[in-house]
């Protein structure tokens, strides 16, 4: 029995539900690969592109089975064969008997539409839910075992919201907002200390189908800026932006279309984006050339549909004829929300009962913003370490300088009005590509939080303490900024320096890529680094730079093999990666590196501080723990 589930031919011109609900599940597998710490019981991976989960032949199968770990299924899915397989799978996606969520097709069995979407819906659970669990793992205190029950306690709640559902509206009032009001206020959705779109689509209709029903929401929190400037959104980015793109108002949307509309007047493109977004859809592939796939509509900030899973909220009589339709499609359709009959486009461009609560600060500090930060992140991915860090301290070039130097920066950010002292720092555009070559990806400022973490242990002084954990470390070194005036890292000029050191000690740490065995690098099996590896030998490779420019690449050279094999037999990274111990390791390779390249490092300290106003280099080998005995 064949399980090729290619696109019977009667899908249509328009890109099918069963193609978008296929795009979404290739972009949320290709994620769970690129993962290097998993909970326990979970199997890493090869990496692989969205490209290798071919839904026209069998391969996307194997793919899944590669990552099924974190999709956190009742039970393991069949490799007796592709029949067993696709049986366990619809059985594992709650189709009872599994067979209903399997049909015929061509003289093929495929998953219906309805488990694709139920597939894609959980892939992309399992991508937020990969987030949280690594954020955590890297916070203190936590050990793989306590963050492995975390990220299976969050699996337990996620199956849990949508069971024994009422055909009856949710009554509720929140006498704040219409939703008209938001839409249609000039917002700054990305100011420079927020964190990018990391809701995936099944997110975003969840929220849409709970305004459908009437469920509040939480509080959006809105920095208003004075004058024609728009308000900042310090919190309810992904809200207000799933809400935008549904009713197709969108700024980035609706520019796109302008423009489109005014290359191709023939194609009538900002009437049917209005009123008919399906022939929008049509239109846009004629004309443009260009078939609006799912990624297309993500980067594009277009509309996208509701749910079409009968298991799901879009329950009873008003909300099931709303399954799998855009909002064009259902604004006069007749709904009850907060004891009100309106039609969907009332509730979203009218005056109904139905509101949203917003906070409005007229005036706050940065530390004012991360008490909103603490407050109110409590709907959907919590803040993560970095992701508050840039908030608090984004008043100081430093912190945005390391945003942008690590490729996390928005594609939309200004650099000459973000971090000024970039310009003129060669290679610096590189960085953050070298860092996402060594397995650090886009995913939660993951770059960021590594760039911060070197720069902090090459520059920031601990005044004789043991250093506490990475993450106080950089934020020692941002407050230390923030807070003095003369700080040496408030000069354009050293901080252009600094990244020029950085930059030309990446170049080199990644040119030499014979010094550092995979082996060294992480689990022996590929090339991907873990982070303390990767801090520990960028640093002392950056420390040996700073020690002798003038000759570092004729000594990495001379002494590459001396280097490798401490990298295959000296330093080993610890089991317990506890605060201490990671210090210790780092402060282990760091030197190491140093001392085999014939430098000395309290000469290498000093130039640091000469040239940066301090030096955290004697607090790193401070951190080194004794050998037992000695």
């Amino acid at each position: 029995m064949s399980l090729n589930v290619a696109e019977a031919a009667e899908d249509g011109p328009e890109e099918s539900p069963r193609v978008q609900a296929q795009d979404r599940i290739a972009e949320a597998l290709a994620e769970l690969s690129d993962v290097t710490d998993t909970p326990e019981g979970v199997q890493a991976c090869a990496s692989f592109s969205s490209a290798d989960v071919d839904f026209g032949s069998d391969a996307w199968i194997s793919r899944l089975a590669d990552v099924q770990g974190w999709l956190h299924f009742d039970d393991d899915l069949s490799d007796a064969d592709l029949a067993a397989f696709v049986l366990s799978l619809a059985a594992n996606l709650s189709f009872v008997p599994p067979a209903q969520g399997i049909e015929e097709a061509g003289g093929a069995t495929r998953l219906t539409s309805e488990a694709l979407e139920r597939l894609a819906a959980r892939a992309e659970a399992a991508t937020r839910l990969k987030d949280e669990f690594i954020a955590e793992l890297n916070s203190d205190g936590v050990t793989q075992s306590s963050a492995t029950a975390s990220w299976a306690d969050r699996w337990e709640a996620e199956g849990g919201d949508e069971e024994a559902i009422s055909p009856e509206p949710v009554t509720a009032k929140a006498d704040v907002w219409h939703i008209f009001q938001l839409t249609k206020k000039k917002l700054n959705l990305t100011p420079s200390y927020q964190r990018g779109d990391v809701w995936r689509t099944g997110d975003r209709q969840k929220l849409i189908e709970s305004i459908l029903r009437g469920i509040p929401l939480p509080s959006i929190i809105l920095l208003r800026k004075g004058g024609a400037a728009p308000d900042d959104v310090v919190d309810g980015k992904q809200r207000l932006t799933a809400i935008l793109r549904f009713v197709g108002k969108h700024p980035e949307a609706l520019a796109r279309v302008v423009e489109a509309d005014k290359a191709k007047p023939e194609a009538g493109f900002r009437d049917k984006f209005e009123n008919d977004y399906p022939k929008f859809r049509l239109a846009w592939k004629r004309y443009m050339g260009e078939p609006l796939t799912a990624k297309l509509e993500d980067d594009y900030y277009f509309p996208f549909r509701l749910r079409n899973d009968k298991n799901g909220v879009l329950v009873g009589k008003d909300l099931e004829p709303l399954r799998g339709k855009y909002y064009t499609q259902i604004k006069g359709h007749t709904i009850h929300v907060a004891d009100q009959e309106v039609t969907v486009e009332e509730l979203f461009e009218g005056a109904p009962d139905y509101k949203v609560p917003v906070i409005e600060y007229t005036k706050a500090s940065q530390r004012q913003i991360h008490e909103v930060f603490n407050l109110y992140n409590k709907q959907g991915m919590h803040l993560n370490a970095e992701e508050i860090r840039n908030a608090v301290f984004h008043d100081v070039e430093l912190t945005r300088a390391i945003l942008v130097a690590a490729g996390d920066a928005s594609s939309r950010a200004n650099i000459a009005e973000i971090a000024p002292s970039l310009l003129d720092v060669p290679g610096v555009g590189e960085l953050g590509k070298t860092l996402a070559d060594y397995g650090f990806g886009e995913a939660r400022y993951r770059r960021t939080k590594v760039l911060g973490w070197i720069i902090a242990t090459l520059v920031n002084d601990s005044g004789g303490k043991l250093l506490p954990s990475t993450a106080r470390h950089t934020d020692d070194l941002l407050k230390r900024v923030q807070d003095d005036g003369s700080h040496a890292l408030r000069a354009s000029s050293r901080l252009s320096d600094l990244f020029g050191l950085v930059t030309t000690a990446t170049s080199l740490h990644a040119a030499y890529d014979e010094l550092w065995p995979d082996k060294f690098r992480g689990d022996g099996k590929s090339s991907r680094w873990q982070d303390l590896q990767l801090v520990g030998s960028l640093v002392g490779v950056a420390i040996a730079t700073a020690g002798a420019p003038e000759d570092i690449e004729e000594r990495l050279e001379t002494n590459a093999a001396t280097i490798r094999q401490a990298a295959l037999n000296e330093w080993t990274r610890p089991e317990k990666t506890q605060t201490r111990t990671q210090w210790d390791f780092i402060a282990r390779i760091a030197a190491g590196v140093v001392e085999k390249l014939g430098i000395d490092i309290e000469s290498a300290s000093e130039a640091i501080r000469a040239r940066f106003g301090s030096s955290g280099v004697e607090s790193l080998l401070a951190s080194r723990i004794p050998p037992k005995g000695a």
